[in-house]
C-alpha cells in the first residue's frame, strides 16, 4: 500500500524557521563585514600611495591620518620609553619598541614604534636600545590603535614592559599628552631593530569563511527538515 505523505508538526517547524533566520542573519552579517574590511584594505592601498603627510605644518584628524605615510622631525625621550610584550617574528618572541618624539617646534609628542627586538634568555634580561641624539626624521605609516585588548589581568604593566599599548593609559602614566596615534618607523636605521612590517590582515578571507558556514548551517537545517519531517519513515508507518 501506498505509504501517506506525512507533514511535519508545528514544533519543528517553528525550530526550522528559527534556524534559518539566525543562521541566515548571521551569514549576512558575516558577507556584510567582508565588504567592510575589503573596502578598509582598499583604503589602506591609496592612502599607502599618497605623498606623505609632514606632522609639523598638519595634523589631521584620527580619520583622515590613518594608514597615511608621514613624516616627522623631532627628539626622543628614551626614558619614556616602553617595551610591548610576547610580539613575534619568524616563531622568536620579542619587544616591540615604542618611545615618545617631542615634535619639533611643538609642545606636542608622538608615540613611535621604532621596530622589534628578540626578548633575551629570561624575562628580566631587557634588550638596551640605543636611541639617537639630537633632532631626528622619522618616515613611517600611521596607525590609529584599536579600543585595546581584552586583558584578563590588572597586571599589564611591569616597569618598562607593557602588555598592550593603551594611549590614554600611557598619557596618564607618563603624565605626557601623546597624539591619537602611532608612527610605525619605516626610516632606515643602523640601530640592530627588526623594522619589516607585513600589510595589516584586515580577516577579509575569515568572514567569508564564517558566512560560508552559516549558510551550510542554513542548508542542513533545510535538508533536515524536509528528511525527517516529509520523507523519512516513521514507525507503524504504512507501507
Amino acid at each position: 500500500m501506498k505509504r501517506k505523505l506525512r507533514y511535519p508538526g508545528w514544533v519543528p517547524t517553528c525550530a526550522a524557521i528559527l534556524g534559518l533566520a539566525l543562521t541566515l542573519s548571521a551569514s549576512y552579517w558575516q558577507f556584510g563585514r567582508a565588504r567592510e574590511k575589503s573596502a578598509l584594505r582598499q583604503q589602506y592601498l591609496v592612502r599607502q600611495a599618497m605623498p606623505p603627510l609632514d606632522l609639523r605644518n598638519d595634523v589631521p584628524s584620527l580619520d583622515a591620518v590613518s594608514y597615511r605615510k608621514v613624516r616627522v622631525a623631532g627628539k626622543f625621550v628614551a626614558d619614556k620609553a616602553i617595551l610591548l610584550d610576547n610580539k613575534l617574528r619568524a616563531g622568536a618572541a620579542g619587544y616591540e619598541i615604542v618611545a615618545p618624539l617631542q615634535i619639533s617646534g611643538s609642545d606636542r609628542y608622538i608615540l613611535i614604534n621604532r621596530g622589534w627586538v628578540v626578548r633575551g634568555r629570561e624575562r628580566s634580561d631587557l634588550p638596551a636600545v640605543d636611541f639617537p641624539r639630537g633632532e631626528v626624521t622619522i618616515a613611517g605609516t600611521a596607525i590609529v590603535p584599536g579600543p585595546g585588548a581584552l586583558e584578563l589581568s590588572d597586571e599589564t604593566v611591569e616597569g618598562r614592559v607593557w602588555q598592550n599599548l593603551n594611549l590614554p593609559r600611557y598619557s596618564e602614566r607618563q603624565q605626557m599628552n601623546v597624539l591619537g596615534f602611532v608612527v610605525n618607523d619605516e626610516s632606515e636605521q643602523a640601530d640592530g631593530l627588526d623594522r619589516t612590517r607585513a600589510e595589516p590582515g584586515f580577516g577579509i578571507q575569515t568572514h567569508q569563511s564564517y558566512a560560508v558556514q552559516w549558510l551550510l548551517f542554513a542548508t542542513l537545517i533545510i535538508f533536515f527538515y524536509f528528511y525527517y519531517g516529509f520523507f523519512r519513515k516513521k514507525s507503524g508507518d504504512e507501507k
